[in-house]
């Protein structure tokens, strides 16, 4: 921004337009600065909802801390039920599987 800072104050109407001027480009520049704090504000705006937005729905798809004590211990059971061979359906599928393999069904 440059202002004129030579002032004529021997002439009072260049004095008064050199002062018009200078105010002139203030409020020019004053205009630009609005201008790109507008525009970031509402950059800034936008970054904040899109943001907020994957927030909502990392909430939405999150696991609580309940359910995923609830799953561990179903497989845990399940591990168990494997194990120790009280587990049906997992029985009954080897057993067809070992029975495919001998030919018998």
């Amino acid at each position: 921004m440059d202002l004129e800072t030579n002032l004529d104050l021997q002439s009072g109407r260049k004095f008064r337009q050199q002062l018009i001027n200078n105010l002139t480009i203030i409020q020019n520049e004053d205009n630009k600065d609005d201008n790109l704090r507008d525009r970031q504000y509402k950059e800034l705006i936008r970054l904040l909802e899109e943001i907020n937005t994957r927030l909502d729905k990392l909430e939405q798809e999150k696991a609580t801390r309940d359910e995923l004590k609830d799953v561990q211990e179903a497989w845990k059971k399940k591990i168990e039920h494997v194990a120790l061979g009280t587990d049906y359906e997992t029985v009954e599928q080897a057993v067809m599987q070992i029975l495919k393999e001998k030919g018998m069904i």
